[in-house]
């Protein structure tokens, strides 16, 4: 047994090479910092190759620096030969595949992570070629992809699972079944919270909710709705701001606060415009820190018309805000299971508006239902339960070649 021990104290750290389309803000981005920064430098080594070229720009790439596992400085990739779309993504994916067989040289990968949708099929050449286990992050649901003008993607899923050793979804489990994709390589997400950051931020919580209301000027006394996510249609944010004329009257001192970025920006600011609701709407661009926010809002709007639960939305369950969101039909709905909020029709302003209403008439505006979020974010949604997962499959299958002890859904 002692040897055991020191055999696995003493053993070489699996290295994983990431391959990511971009270092954004996103989802997907932000569970890969995860992976970086909780995972044991002495047991996991990370290497990261993306799929565009980084501007400089990027919100994760200076933090991932830091951990030494993003070596690339701005690169401007032949990319102006002509101006066809084709020639430029078939440059761009000549360019990646060729830096990650030089990478691979020096850094020796024994797990390959794909976690993007256009660099997807690097992935799977790299598998064939490098002869690593791969395994996937899979980004989103499949009718965001369609929506977002992927449909390929999950075709490579049907026709290619077989080159993926392990796909880690925080999907329901029968969205990758259902492509033919066996059970034994669907991993199931465990948590996506970083508990221990939104406990301190709820510590200061007064303080936040001071501070946000005085930098937008707002009254001490303002309540705030808060809706989170790019601002593109599937997000539903004009729903919010089609839903306020009819809460002004009730409340007053309501405001709506965007975060987020994206080309529906200029449209929703005319909307509200039009709508006559400006001063009562704040489009705050992309935020770094999203908790303070959180910390200062009275309820969370989710208005994605094709996703239920998500990482902004999980947010508002940690920080113990009651949830008004739209029903879009999907299994992964943590609304009706927990009971941290009200589930309505899915684009229905009307109803959302009526729930709005109904929390915030309550008498403690919905803190007891906000409640049940929090304390079942607590027992169940932990991020480090979840990378302690991916780090225990990047071990068995650099050891064993297999994936064991597959939690339940």
């Amino acid at each position: 047994m002692e040897n055991e021990e020191k055999n696995f104290k003493n053993a070489a750290p699996v290295r994983v090479l990431h391959l990511i389309d971009r270092l954004h803000g996103g989802g997907v981005e932000s569970l890969l910092w995860d992976i970086v920064r909780l995972t044991q430098p002495d047991k996991v080594k990370h290497l990261i190759i993306t799929f565009s070229p980084d501007k400089g720009n990027w919100v994760y790439a200076d933090l991932l620096r830091t951990k030494g596992a993003y070596h690339q400085v701005p690169r401007r990739r032949i990319l102006k030969m002509g101006r066809n779309p084709n020639a430029k993504l078939l440059i761009r994916y000549t360019s990646t595949l060729c830096h990650v067989f030089k990478s691979s040289i020096w850094f020796r990968p024994d797990i390959i992570h794909v976690h993007g949708k256009y660099i997807y099929p690097i992935g799977l050449l790299s598998k064939l070629v490098l002869r690593r286990p791969a395994v996937h992050s899979v980004p989103c649901l499949f009718s965001q992809m369609v929506e977002q003008g992927k449909p390929w993607l999950p075709k490579l899923y049907t026709r290619f699972h077989s080159l993926v050793d392990c796909f880690f979804s925080f999907l329901p489990q029968d969205e990758l079944i259902k492509l033919g994709i066996p059970v034994s390589k669907v991993y199931p997400m465990r948590g996506s919270l970083d508990l221990q950051e939104i406990n301190c931020v709820r510590q200061e919580q007064s303080h936040h909710q001071k501070a946000i209301r005085e930098s937008l000027h707002l009254p001490s006394a303002a309540l705030i709705a808060l809706s989170v996510g790019r601002l593109t249609p599937i997000k539903g944010h004009q729903f919010a701001l089609e839903a306020l004329p009819a809460l002004l009257p009730k409340f007053p001192h309501l405001h709506l606060l965007v975060i987020g970025e994206g080309k529906q920006r200029t449209e929703l600011e005319e909307k509200a415009k039009t709508l006559g609701i400006s001063h009562h709407v704040h489009f705050l661009g992309f935020q770094n820190d999203l908790l303070p926010f959180y910390a200062a809002a009275s309820v969370y709007l989710r208005t994605a018309v094709l996703e239920a639960e998500n990482f902004c939305s999980h947010l508002a369950m940690g920080m113990g805000l009651p949830i008004v969101g739209f029903d879009p039909g999907v299994k992964n709905e943590l609304i009706q299971k927990v009971g941290h909020g009200i589930l309505v029709p899915n684009q229905n302003v009307k109803a959302l508006s009526d729930a709005v209403v109904q929390i915030l008439e309550l008498p403690d505006q919905g803190k007891e239902i906000g409640a049940r979020g929090r304390e079942f974010s607590r027992e169940n949604m932990d991020i480090r339960h979840a990378i302690e997962d991916i780090a225990a499959v990047y071990k068995n299958l650099k050891d064993e070649g297999e994936v064991k002890k597959m939690p339940e859904c």
